[in-house]
């Protein structure tokens, strides 16, 4: 009898080996985002030393975005005082600041946000991973020396990400 492989233990293997063949590239690469009050910045400015960094990649007409919300600020809100925290950037656009800020205080957000352009952050992905953006949402995760290395399409499991931090560590 062959033994049954669950959806689940697919989707851990699939983004472990995501996370595992990313090429490295450090966060200042990646310029061009902004803060909710309008001020250029980058996502390195918003690491903290010591930690892991993941960060949400989200459009406000994303309903899976809307479904990670909740589960990606609980992994936020677990880890933040210790070994990891979480970035949002919405890739809405600088044009919808004001829609973008009243989606955020309407959703179970607990993380920091950032606004960029589809455009500028698709092109950064491009160049730090190999691959096309596909969608939203996509996250990527920087270790502590705030070096890229993985990234996902698709939602992701905290249970995933706090077993590829271990195994890192």
């Amino acid at each position: 009898m062959k033994p049954k492989i669950s959806i689940l233990t697919i989707r851990l293997s699939i983004f472990l080996a995501l996370f595992l063949l990313c090429s490295s590239s450090i966060a200042s690469d990646w310029t061009e985002v902004r803060t909710l009050e309008g001020k250029f910045t980058t996502l390195s400015q918003h690491f903290e030393k010591d930690k892991w960094t993941l960060v949400m990649l989200w459009t406000m007409d994303c309903g899976i975005c809307q479904r990670e919300y909740p589960i990606i600020s609980e992994f936020h809100d677990k880890h933040k005082d210790t070994k990891a925290k979480v970035i949002g950037v919405s890739l809405d656009g600088y044009s919808k600041l004001d829609k973008i800020t009243e989606h955020i205080e309407e959703m179970p957000m607990t993380f920091g946000n950032l606004i960029g352009e589809l455009t500028v952050v698709a092109f950064n992905y491009q160049t730090a991973t190999e691959e096309t953006l596909r969608g939203t949402p996509t996250f990527l995760m920087f270790n502590p020396d705030g070096y890229l290395v993985g990234h996902n399409p698709g939602p992701v499991k905290p249970e995933a990400l706090e077993d590829f931090i271990s195994r890192k560590n």
